[in-house]
């Protein structure tokens, strides 16, 4: 594997080479810093950073509930309870994409993020309680002291490794709310999704022992790192346009030659996400081990997506060309890789990255002015919580709550599998 390739860099400087030439999409400044601003006027205010924290809602598996009698090693029982959460969360970013597409054609697709994270999740916990003593970790290499799920895990290597369509439909769908006439609540291209857990499954086998633990630990505590180990592991992550072409990376060129080319825009989107989840399952906050506490995740960038373009074009932080505006306001489909849906997203991450520049400056500025003590201590701390990441977490989980709401207006359309 490569150790000169830096996936977070390639995607801020692609993207911000991309804006400086866009015909498409625009930075309007005024209205970002204008919307930072207040950002960071409500950071000072509550000092804090108001977003809730990975597992605030309960959608996700957290191995709480994960009980073995036959472990009295308690380092043992937490690396295999990291083990189990590291697993479904590469599961779930290996499918976290494109829930809108409806097989019918009078009701909507209602099925969001949070019910397949919720139906993974309880995949995630049918033998998080078990007595069975002949189904145990496999302790990996002292060195290392990783350990490999148990065989009746859903969610471990092999089973992934072997899964079919029809048993991820089985295992998902229960789980899933009942439809109704105006929605369906299904999950589009199971086969293709199939594919991408197979992949996550033998990619671990094949080249990481087996083990999600295995792997993060080669990264060595950086971010950046982790994020090129899973694109060098998974294809299905590697979430990159030419732009000579302007088609998918199917057609253009192949994975060696984007790592170097200029005419390449990188993304990344599910790898960046998977690796932000695991800091924040399993490192953030976490004292019981250090392997998932990133020293480096300030590099992350924001994940463009669908929602979080969504909000900064509410508060006209992107603008659109009025054809291109006509386009997302009618819903149309837009080519996945073309000039549009490529300006959107990279328009996205450069923005977040601006947005993250002004919110740290105001506070700064708002501290110069307040001389309480408290916000002295403080400034520090709120300004190391400032970063791309934590700016996409409040966007998105603003933009769920306004969209809930009918607050927002739509969103651009893309069948893709990246995002």
């Amino acid at each position: 594997m490569t150790t000169t390739f830096s996936p977070t860099s390639s995607v801020r400087t692609s993207c911000r080479d991309l804006i400086r030439q866009s015909g498409s999409v625009s930075i309007n400044i005024p209205a970002l810093v204008k919307f930072s601003n207040e950002i960071a006027e409500s950071i000072h205010s509550n000092q804090s950073l108001q977003v809730s924290e990975w597992d605030a809602d309960g959608w996700h598996y957290t191995g709480k509930t994960y009980q073995r009698r036959q472990y009295q090693d308690d380092d043992l029982y937490e690396l295999m309870r990291m083990e189990r959460v590291a697993l479904y969360i590469l599961s779930m970013d290996a499918i976290n994409f494109c829930f809108w597409p409806s097989s019918s054609s009078s009701a909507k697709n209602g099925l969001e993020y949070e019910h397949l994270a919720i139906a993974l999740r309880k995949v995630a916990e049918i033998d998080d309680i078990s007595d069975d003593r002949q189904d145990h970790a496999d302790i990996g290499d002292s060195s290392t002291y990783y350990v490999r799920a148990e065989s009746s895990y859903a969610l471990s290597p092999s089973n992934l490794a072997t899964l079919t369509a029809t048993k991820l439909q089985s295992l998902l769908q229960p789980h899933f709310p009942s439809s109704s006439e105006c929605f369906v609540y299904e999950l589009p291209e199971i086969d293709v999704r199939c594919r991408l857990l197979n992949e996550l499954g033998t990619g671990l086998i094949d080249h990481h022992n087996g083990s999600a633990l295995n792997m993060i630990s080669k990264a060595n505590q950086s971010a950046d790192a982790l994020v090129r180990i899973i694109l060098e592991t998974f294809p299905g992550f590697r979430d990159y346009v030419d732009r000579d072409s302007w088609t998918n990376k199917c057609d253009a060129c192949d994975w060696d030659a984007a790592k170097s080319s200029t005419s390449v825009i990188h993304f990344y989107k599910r790898a960046q996400i998977a690796v932000a989840d695991i800091w924040a399952a399993l490192g953030r906050c976490s004292t019981s081990s250090q392997r998932c506490h990133f020293t480096d995740m300030k590099l992350i960038t924001t994940f463009p997506d669908y929602r979080v373009p969504q909000i900064l074009r509410q508060v006209g932080a992107l603008q659109y060309t009025p054809e291109l505006a006509a386009k997302v306001n009618n819903q149309e489909e837009l080519d996945e890789g073309g000039v549009d849906e490529v300006e959107i997203r990279a328009g996205t991450v450069v923005a977040v990255e601006e947005m993250v520049e002004v919110v740290k400056k105001h506070l700064i500025d708002i501290s110069k002015a307040d001389s309480s003590e408290k916000t002295k201590n403080n400034l520090h701390k709120l300004l190391e919580d400032v970063s791309a990441v934590t700016i996409d977490w409040y966007l998105w989980q603003r933009g769920e709550k306004e969209d809930r709401l009918n607050l927002l207006g739509p969103h651009h359309r893309v069948r893709t599998t990246y995002y």
